[in-house]
């Protein structure tokens, strides 16, 4: 999964430097991310005077971003960044989240007043109110719904590609994840699941997201009600004539191949 990067080390404890000359040092904007020659570029691609802010560190150096384009680079879309191999992926997605908390955590929410860093942890802080915003994370459930040899995959009418995947979305208030996973289960395709197994999480930071994943078991005789603002289509397939589903790096993804390989979580 995208979390997945042994050997290498991702650590987010807050410990802000000045950039050298060897660090990974990114620049995006609204609509993409700039690399060089295909890679992500070093602080030494960029102008002296550039301003960079530290994000985190990985494997043992400081990763940081840039507040101009580097020298030579080419503007890619953000999806470059998920069709990278892994641990770049990863580097690049946390990268991208933390990016674009800072350029809409700009002004305080409660008074207007221009944020400034913290100095002491990675928060914005307002210096007349003092307001303190820490980087937004929603938590959201996934659920692999089964019975026997069959699935039921979904395909999102807002999906980049024609891809199926599984049911998802983000917990309201005052509900737990299982209830989240029984109410979009029934909301999206208008069946109810039942024998919920905790499966894994998984930051997804393309969205802001923690993914929390379950399998769950339904009746493939129960009519299937689509959310059509959300889906546009949801059907069971057996195990051998798997449509097109998510990408490699997705915990949906994971959670298929699983299945396929007859693994079922414990209660």
């Amino acid at each position: 999964m995208l979390h997945d990067i042994e050997p290498h080390v991702y650590s987010n404890a807050f410990h802000p430097r000045a950039s050298k000359p060897g660090d990974v040092t990114l620049c995006f904007c609204e609509d993409g991310v700039y690399l060089k020659n295909g890679e992500f570029p070093r602080r030494s691609d960029y102008p002296a005077e550039c301003g960079t802010t530290y994000l985190f560190d990985y494997d043992g150096a400081a990763v940081h971003l840039s507040d101009r384009p580097p020298e030579g680079a080419e503007k890619r879309p953000f999806r470059a960044i998920r069709s990278m191999a892994q641990p770049d992926a990863f580097l690049g997605g946390t990268a991208q989240h933390l990016w674009d908390w800072y350029r809409k955590t700009k002004y305080c929410g409660c008074c207007g007043s221009r944020m400034e860093h913290s100095k002491t942890e990675r928060a914005m802080v307002c210096p007349q109110c003092g307001n303190t915003v820490y980087p937004r994370i929603s938590p959201a459930v996934i659920v692999l719904i089964h019975s026997g040899d069959r699935i039921l995959l979904a395909q999102g009418k807002h999906y980049a590609g024609s891809f199926y995947s599984l049911i998802a979305g983000y917990l309201e208030i005052g509900e737990s994840l299982e209830q989240a996973v029984c109410r979009e289960a029934l909301e999206e395709a208008g069946v109810h699941v039942h024998d919920l197994r905790y499966f894994g999480n998984q930051p997804w930071p393309f969205t802001d997201t923690q993914m929390v994943g379950f399998f769950a078991e339904g009746d493939p005789d129960e009519p299937i009600v689509l959310q059509e603002e959300e889906l546009a289509d949801a059907r069971w397939f057996r195990v051998g004539e798997l449509p097109e589903t998510a990408s490699g790096i997705s915990i949906a993804s994971a959670m298929i191949t699983a299945w396929k390989n007859g693994f079922l979580p414990q209660t």
